[in-house]
């Protein structure tokens, strides 16, 4: 509202105090402002963020917290509250302790990451369940991480795998794996990670995803090179 002085019986229209105190409530109570708010904090998924985004979660079915797989093994760590079993090394000897050993922890994902899961899952709501159709989902979730491509076996086409020509992190092994992607009806379903054959350098949680054993200590594997 900016016409408020409209409203104002003629004898107080030159009221300093009255004037304020309708200034300083119009700032309050005008719609403008909030309804601007609105509409980029919330209705625009394109620019949503926090509250709105989760608002679009509950619409579409998809929270942004994941169960993250805990890597399982040897780790360095301290031993505070250690479950009777839990296998500890020294310094050199094993990753440093990243969570629980076994099990799953639940990870929130940011908001960037969360809309564009949330597109990837509206998207595959109304996406038929063929391979192009698949094939540019999985672009959009994965495009910028490496090829990423659904398959099937001429000697079993009702068969398909999908297929990540990338090492994925724990996070991203959650999203591929809790169903995002749509599969077609009768057919079964395999996850195919990239992996490697050879041990390279580097700390464990560059590549804890999928294959935690093959990090090892210097001088003993190349440079990591994902």
């Amino acid at each position: 509202m900016t016409d408020y002085p409209k409203t104002l019986m003629r004898q107080y229209a030159n009221s300093t105090t009255l004037l304020a105190l309708l200034e300083d409530f119009d700032q309050w109570v005008d719609p403008a402002r909030f309804t601007e708010q609105f509409l980029r904090n919330v209705w625009d998924i394109n620019t949503a963020v926090g509250f709105g985004l989760d608002i679009w979660g509950r619409i579409l079915g998809r929270s942004r917290y994941l169960q993250i797989q805990q890597t399982p093994g040897f780790n360095f760590g301290f031993n505070i509250g250690a479950q009777s079993g839990t296998q500890w090394q020294p310094f050199g000897q094993a990753p440093f302790y990243n969570g629980q050993i076994s099990g799953t922890t639940a990870f929130a994902l940011q908001d960037d990451a969360y809309r564009n899961l949330l597109l990837v899952k509206a998207a595959a709501n109304i996406a038929s369940s063929d391979c192009p159709s698949i094939n540019a989902l999985m672009r959009a979730m994965f495009g910028d991480r490496g090829p990423a491509y659904v398959g099937y076996d001429p000697d079993d086409p009702m068969h398909i795998g999908y297929t990540f020509d990338f090492f994925p992190t724990n996070v991203e092994r959650a999203i591929i794996e809790s169903g995002i992607f749509p599969q077609p009806a009768g057919t079964t379903l395999t996850y195919i990670y990239k992996t490697l054959s050879y041990a390279p350098l580097g700390f464990a949680g560059m590549n804890a995803g999928a294959n935690p054993e093959y990090v090892t200590g210097f001088d003993q594997g190349p440079f990591y090179n994902p």
